[in-house]
């Protein structure tokens, strides 16, 4: 006689440990070993639970082999059993417990930190080569990186500062545009070389509204063609030490 196959009812949820994880379907499922009967007996592939999920989307967190995770089977049917998460134990803790739960993190083997501080109101973004980003609650943010920091933009890159803006390097300070560099200030520019300063430009247009000093050791000026005026008042070319001397290679004329 026919007779339908009995499935046993299973209502209690077991802890298991993590086997294997690289599901070769990618659907991020694992396989856990079950600790009864007194076997190591290994799971069919298990599909986890987890808190979003979709076609290329959803969250994707997967546990790592040989930490522990607690099973749970769909309508007490123990052929049905799914991961419902990992737990912690005697011998596997956070290290984050703090005694107000003020301390959210992600925290990866290998070392990258995603950590809210509730008591600061902070967050801390961290990798293992030291790189880190942090928020510290009082409206302050603090970027770190041990080697290079790179920004690149489309469009438009703005840096707007209420106060101050400060660039200092260790080595060099390279500025470049395909077009323009504009400057403006609204009261001094000052610029200071230990070494040498160099300008070159097709053309060069100095407008001074005032006086126009200029002091040094000594002053050269060359050109195929130089010519100095003065639109109202006399011309002074004095020596206070020396002798003033006009030398032409052809003609000198004197008005």
């Amino acid at each position: 006689m026919y007779r339908n196959a009995i499935v046993g009812e299973v209502d209690i949820k077991h802890r298991m440990t993590i086997e294997l994880y690289l599901n070769p379907k990618g659907l991020g499922s694992v396989k856990v070993q079950f600790n009864w009967a007194g076997g190591n007996n290994s799971s069919e592939w298990l599909r986890m639970i987890q808190p979003h999920s979709g076609s290329g989307k959803g969250f994707y967190f997967i546990p790592e082999i040989g930490e522990e995770v607690l099973v749970g089977f769909e309508g007490s049917n123990a052929q049905n059993p799914y991961v419902l998460g990992t737990q912690y134990n005697g011998s596997q803790s956070s290290g984050y417990a703090d005694g107000q739960n003020n301390v959210k993190a992600i925290h990866t083997r290998s070392g990258i930190k995603f950590i809210l501080n509730d008591g600061g109101g902070s967050i801390l973004i961290e990798d293992p080569s030291g790189n880190t980003w942090k928020m510290d609650g009082q409206g302050n943010i603090d970027v770190n990186a041990p080697k290079n920091f790179t920004v690149n933009a489309g469009g438009n890159f703005t840096v707007t500062a209420g106060k101050n803006i400060s660039l200092s390097a260790g080595e060099n300070i390279d500025n470049s545009a395909n077009k323009d560099i504009s400057q403006t200030a609204g009261h001094d520019i000052s610029q200071t070389a230990a070494g040498d300063f160099t300008e070159s430009a097709n053309n060069k247009t100095e407008i001074i509204e005032q006086k126009h000093i200029r002091s040094s050791l000594e002053s050269t000026q060359h050109g195929e063609k130089v010519s100095v005026f003065s639109t109202k008042e006399n011309m002074l070319l004095e020596s206070s030490q020396k002798t003033v001397e006009v030398n032409s290679a052809e003609k000198s004329n004197m008005f």
